[in-house]
């Protein structure tokens, strides 16, 4: 396997003024003062996420059409798969995310002191011409390392400050040891979790309907995989299973968010809300008929960021049950 070293410009959600080292797999440095910046404090900001890997192309995987896959496709194709698993937890665990962007064309209004509002036909997209991609190893920088707030009160604050710079929280480098510990079926299944967590952020402003179901479905997927090969007994009656999806659903967040009898409810009337979004059609009120300021309105905000620390706070207990530490401890 050839070791390679690669530098990527990325875009995240806060300003990133410090660096974060990863052991030998990944670290992440301000980007060079030569890049463009926004002179606004909330926008999408450089940064540079590099990254190492052991990579040996498969001489057999083939095209739709047979024809052999060249070995800088599936090259590329294994750097993708490394950055989106990066970006995925990154943006999980912690409110500073990465920014996904996209190759696309829009009509765009500029924001600096141009006084005549004309729209302008733009590619959406960030590039810097000189950037070194290829790289014989970790750019070795002067800056500090970024703020690691604690953990408790980074969740259960909910979110980041306006203006704030990137930050991650306190147990981050142990979510990620553990992470890295799991099995490859273990690993595929948290990511395929953390994926619906993600996408319900991002669905959240176009609607909060789907992006609860999403959030809910994030914590299902994970439990099924935890259950899969395990016997249901069904009664002998009605032959219905014993062992329900939502106590399952509802076990899983008592274990691994809270067990008080007021959150137990709240994991109950979550899953029965998803069924209701996903089957019947039944979005929150003020998403089909918008309405202000209407209190089912607040309800159903509540109920959607409430999920979303719950998954978060869920996730996070999960795998640091798996952190080779605590593993060696239960031996």
């Amino acid at each position: 396997m050839t070791e390679t070293f690669r530098s990527f410009i990325m875009l995240t959600n806060a300003n990133v003024t410090g660096k974060y080292i990863y052991g030998d797999k990944f670290q992440i440095l301000p980007a060079p003062d030569h890049f463009p910046r926004t002179p606004y404090a909330e926008a999408d900001h450089p940064c540079l996420l590099e990254i190492k890997y052991n990579f040996t192309p498969d001489p057999t995987r083939k095209m739709p059409d047979q024809t052999e896959v060249s070995d800088w496709i599936q090259r590329k194709d294994h750097e993708k798969k490394i950055i989106h698993e990066i970006m995925n937890l990154f943006n999980a665990f912690s409110f500073s995310k990465f920014v996904q962007t996209q190759d696309i064309h829009s009509w765009t209004i500029r924001t600096d002191d141009n006084i005549a509002i004309e729209p302008e036909w733009r590619q959406l997209s960030y590039f810097v011409r000189d950037h070194q991609h290829e790289i014989s190893e970790f750019t070795k920088s002067p800056a500090s390392r970024i703020d690691e707030i604690n953990t408790s009160e980074f969740y259960n604050f909910g979110g980041r400050f306006v203006g704030s710079d990137f930050s991650i929280p306190d147990l981050f480098s142990y979510v990620l040891d553990a992470y890295y510990s799991l099995a490859p079926d273990n690993r595929n299944a948290l990511l395929k979790s953390l994926t619906l967590f993600n996408n319900a952020i991002k669905i959240k402003p176009i609607s909060p309907s789907i992006s609860f179901a999403c959030f809910v479905s994030s914590i299902e997927s994970l439990v099924d995989h935890i259950h899969k090969g395990v016997k249901i007994d069904k009664c002998k009656e009605c032959s219905a299973p014993r062992y329900a999806v939502t106590k399952k659903f509802t076990e899983f967040l008592a274990k691994y968010s809270s067990d008080s009898k007021e959150l137990i409810k709240f994991y109950k009337k979550s899953y029965g809300q998803r069924s209701k979004i996903l089957h019947a059609g039944a979005l929150f009120l003020g998403e089909h008929i918008p309405a202000a300021w209407a209190e089912s309105d607040w309800e159903s905000y509540h109920m959607n960021s409430g999920i979303e620390r719950v998954c978060r706070i869920a996730f996070t207990n999960w795998i640091l049950e798996r952190h080779p530490l605590n593993q060696d401890m239960t031996r």
